[in-house]
C-alpha cells in the first residue's frame, strides 16, 4: 500500500492517459493515421450508460490522510483507498479522478465508512479550485469545483457558500445530475473516514440512445485533426442532450444549490431535449439549437429530441408574436422575456431547417401560425425605421450572443433577410404564395447593401450607429444569407482574414468599440468557416483546424467551448461552459461542405453532393435521411477526383472540372463543354443534375 500522506502533502500525480491506450486510438496516439472505413475509433460517446474514471489525477493529504493506493478507486476489486478527514473540509484530503473526457451523470462511490463524503466537479484543471483562493475563494469552501451558480462565485464575485458540491451516500447514485464534467474531486466534510473501492457514473447524456456510440451518420477523411473535430462536435451535442425534466433553474436564485431537476416548460417530459450546455445554462436556447439541430440530424439522427426542444420554445410565444430566446425554466426573470430579439430570427431558421432535413409536413403545419406571427413581429420592428432596417433597441429587445448593440445592424438584418427567403419557400411548400416574403427579402438585402456596405473598407459595417467597425458576424452572415453578391462576399471575407484573424482563430471584431470587444466566438466563427467553404475558399478548413483544433488541445479535450478570450482563457472563467452546443458547427460544415452532402428539397427529396476537397486526399461518410442513408466518398489521387454516391432520391453531383469528366463511365464533359443533357460548368466545377436514385461514380481526369 502507498501512504500518500507521507509525500510532504504534495500529493500523487498519475498519468491522465489510461494504460490501455494503444496505437488504435487516435485520441491518444499522435501518430495515428486514418484508414478508409475505420471511423469508430474517433467516437467519443460510450457504448453504454455507465462510465468510469480512467486515472487518478492527484491525491493530496492536506491536513488529513490518504491511505492505500489511490488507483484502487478506479475499479471494483475489493481493494480500496482510505480518506481520513480533518477538522473541517478546508483541510480534507482530496482524491481527484479523471474520466479522460467530458462526461455527464450521477456519480456512485462504492465503499464503506462514516465520514460525510462530498463530490465536486470541474470541466477543466484550470478551474478545479485546489488552492483556497481559486475561483473567487471557492477552493476553501468547495475544493475541486468549478461554478454553476451565476450569483455565487461568478468572476469577480466572492464565493461565500457551497452551492456546487454534492453530498453523496455510499453505494447509492447521487441524487442530482452533474451535466458536464471531466474531473471528480472527493473530499470529506469534517472528521471521519471512507474506504473507496470503486467510482462510476451513470451516463445521463443522450439517455434514450441505447448505444450512444452507435451513430447513424459518420464522417472520415485523410486529416486526423478534422476527424477529431467532427466527432468532438457530435459528442458536444450528445453531452447536451438529456431528458426534459433535467434542466436547471435559470437564473439561479441567490443561495440555490446546484441541481438539474427542473422541467422544461411545454416539453414532453418522457423525451429528450437539447440544452445549450451540459453544465450550464442547461436550458434550451433558440440560437444554440440552430447549430445543434443540424449536427443531430447528421450524427445520431435523434429527431425526437430536436422536435421536443423546438416545440417547447414555440409554445412560449407571446401574443404579439415575440419568441423568447430560451426555455423559461424555474426561477427565471420575467423581465428577460423580451430580450434578445436576434433569437426570434433563429426560431424561424430552426423551423426551416427542421423542414429541410425532415420533410415533416405535419410538424410544419402545426407551427405555421407561430412562424407567421414571429415574422409579423419582426416586420413590425422593421416598419418603425423609415430606411427599412430592424433595430431591436426600439422595442427593448437588443442584445446578442456576446454583445449589446441595439442599432440597425448588418448581422440581424441579414438574418431577417434569410428568414424572409425561408418563409417564401415554406409558404410555397404549403401551397401558398411566397411572393410577398420574397419581395420583402429583396428589399431588406438592398437596404443592407445600400446603408451598411463600406466600399472603401470592402466590408460590412456593424451598424448605422457604429459605422467604423466591421465585425465577423456581420460579414460572415452577409455572405451566408445571400445579402452579399460574389464580389462583396470575396472582399468581406478577405477583410476578415486581414483584420480579424489572430493567434487562435478569427476575432469577433478587429478593434473594440462601445458594444463589442475582440474575443473568439464559436458561433460566428462557424458562420465564417461555412461562408468561406461555401464560396470555394478553402481557408475555411484552416480556420476550423486552427480554432477548434486549439480547443481540443485544452481541457476537457473532447467538447467545445462557449467563448474564448484573446489570451486563450474561457470567457467567464470558472463559470464558463466547456461543452457548449453552438460551438459544434464544424461537424455540420465538414459533412455539408467537405464531404459535400446537402439536402436541396424537404426531407432530402432531392440532394446535392458537391465536395470542397481543400487539399485533402480523401473523405467519406454517411448521411441519414428520411428516405434512407446517403453514402458518399471521394478520392483525389493528384491526377483527378473520383466521387462515388449511393442515394434513394434524385440528386445533383458536382466535382472540380478537368479535361474530361465521366458519370458511370460515360463522358459528360470534355474540352471545356458539356457532352450530355443536364450537365453544366460553373466556378471551376462540373455539375450533373437529375442523377437518378442508385449508385453512381463521377470522375474527372
Amino acid at each position: 500500500a502507498l501512504a500518500v500522506d507521507a509525500l510532504d502533502g504534495a500529493g500523487l500525480a498519475l498519468p491522465a492517459v489510461p494504460a490501455s491506450a494503444t496505437g488504435d486510438d487516435p485520441w491518444h496516439d499522435s501518430s495515428y493515421t486514418p484508414h478508409h472505413g475505420d471511423w469508430r475509433p474517433y467516437v467519443l460517446a460510450p457504448a453504454g450508460h455507465t462510465v468510469r474514471p480512467v486515472s487518478v489525477l492527484k491525491a493530496v493529504a492536506r491536513q488529513g490522510r490518504v491511505e492505500g493506493d489511490p488507483r484502487n478507486a478506479l475499479q471494483a476489486d475489493n481493494r480500496s483507498v482510505r480518506l481520513v478527514g480533518a477538522a473541517d473540509r478546508a483541510g480534507s484530503p482530496l482524491l481527484i479522478l479523471d474520466f479522460g473526457k467530458e462526461v455527464a451523470g450521477r456519480v456512485t462511490v462504492r465503499g464503506t465508512g462514516t465520514g460525510r463524503l462530498h463530490a465536486c466537479f470541474s470541466e477543466s484543471r484550470r478551474y478545479l479550485a485546489e488552492a483556497p483562493d481559486d475561483n473567487e475563494g471557492e477552493g476553501r469552501i468547495a475544493p475541486g469545483c468549478d461554478t454553476a451558480n451565476i450569483w455565487n462565485g461568478f468572476p469577480g464575485v466572492a464565493y461565500t457558500e457551497d452551492t456546487d458540491s454534492h453530498e453523496l451516500t455510499l453505494n447509492t447514485p447521487d441524487r442530482q445530475i452533474r451535466g458536464g464534467f471531466r474531473y471528480l474531486t472527493l473530499f470529506l466534510d469534517g472528521p471521519g473516514q471512507v474506504d473507496i473501492d470503486a467510482v462510476s457514473a451513470e451516463f445521463t447524456a443522450a439517455p434514450l440512445q441505447p448505444r450512444p456510440d452507435a451513430y447513424q451518420g459518420h464522417f472520415l477523411s485523410s486529416d486526423d485533426l478534422l476527424n477529431k473535430i467532427w466527432y468532438a462536435g457530435a459528442y458536444t451535442v450528445q453531452i447536451n442532450t438529456a431528458m426534459a425534466d433535467t434542466a436547471k433553474s435559470w437564473p439561479y436564485a441567490s443561495g440555490e444549490q446546484d441541481h438539474s431537476d427542473t422541467a422544461v416548460p411545454y416539453a414532453d417530459p418522457d423525451k429528450e431535449v437539447i440544452y445549450d450546455g451540459g453544465k450550464r445554462d442547461r436550458i434550451v436556447w433558440q440560437g444554440d439549437l440552430a447549430v445543434q439541430a443540424p449536427v443531430t440530424y447528421l450524427t445520431t439522427h435523434d429527431v425526437d429530441a430536436v422536435d421536443n426542444s423546438l416545440s417547447s420554445l414555440a409554445a412560449q410565444q407571446l401574443p404579439d408574436g415575440f419568441m423568447p430566446a430560451e426555455s423559461q425554466a424555474g426561477q427565471h426573470n420575467k423581465d428577460e422575456l423580451r430580450t434578445y430579439g436576434e433569437y426570434v430570427t433563429w426560431f424561424v431558421d430552426n423551423m426551416y431547417e427542421h423542414w429541410l432535413y425532415t420533410g415533416d409536413r405535419a410538424y410544419l403545419d402545426k407551427w405555421w401560425p407561430a412562424l407567421t406571427r414571429a415574422m409579423s413581429w419582426l416586420e413590425s420592428v422593421r416598419a418603425q425605421d423609415p430606411q427599412g432596417l430592424i433595430a431591436f433597441g426600439a422595442v427593448g429587445s437588443c442584445g446578442h450572443y456576446g454583445y449589446s448593440d441595439c442599432g440597425h445592424e448588418t448581422y440581424v438584418n441579414a438574418l431577417y433577410a434569410r428568414n424572409l427567403t425561408q418563409m417564401a419557400g415554406l409558404a410555397t411548400a404549403r401551397g401558398e404564395s411566397g411572393t410577398a416574403y420574397a419581395d420583402r427579402a429583396a428589399a431588406v438585402k438592398k437596404a443592407v447593401n445600400d446603408q451598411l456596405w463600406d466600399e472603401s473598407a470592402g466590408a460590412y459595417r456593424m451598424s448605422r450607429e457604429i459605422p467604423d467597425a466591421y465585425p465577423q458576424d456581420a460579414n460572415a452572415a452577409a455572405v451566408l444569407t445571400g445579402v452579399a453578391d460574389a464580389t462583396r462576399a470575396g472582399r468581406s471575407l478577405a477583410y476578415l482574414r486581414a483584420h480579424n484573424w489572430s493567434g487562435l482563430g478569427s476575432l469577433t471584431v478587429g478593434t473594440a468599440n462601445a458594444s463589442l470587444s475582440p474575443f473568439y466566438a464559436p458561433l460566428p466563427s462557424g458562420f465564417e468557416a461555412d461562408a468561406r467553404l461555401g464560396t470555394g475558399d478553402t481557408s475555411g478548413l484552416d480556420l476550423i483546424k486552427k480554432f477548434w483544433g486549439w480547443q481540443l488541445a485544452q481541457d476537457p479535450g473532447s467538447t467545445f467551448w462557449e467563448h474564448v478570450q484573446p489570451d486563450g482563457t474561457p470567457n467567464l472563467k470558472q463559470f464558463s461552459s466547456l461543452a457548449h452546443g453552438w460551438a459544434s458547427a464544424p461537424t455540420t460544415i465538414l459533412t455539408t461542405r467537405v464531404l459535400g452532402v446537402r439536402p436541396t428539397a424537404a426531407g432530402f427529396a432531392s440532394y446535392a453532393v458537391v465536395p470542397h476537397t481543400g487539399g485533402l486526399r480523401w473523405a467519406e461518410g454517411t448521411v441519414p435521411t428520411p428516405r434512407g442513408d446517403i453514402t458518399a466518398s471521394w478520392r483525389n489521387d493528384g491526377h483527378g477526383l473520383r466521387l462515388e454516391v449511393t442515394a434513394h432520391a434524385t440528386g445533383r453531383l458536382g466535382i472540380p472540372a478537368a479535361g474530361r469528366v465521366t458519370l458511370d463511365g460515360h463522358v459528360v464533359w470534355s474540352g471545356g463543354r458539356a457532352t450530355a443533357k443536364g450537365v453544366t460548368g460553373e466556378g471551376g466545377y462540373v455539375y450533373v443534375d437529375g442523377v437518378a436514385p442508385g449508385h453512381h461514380t463521377m470522375e474527372s481526369r
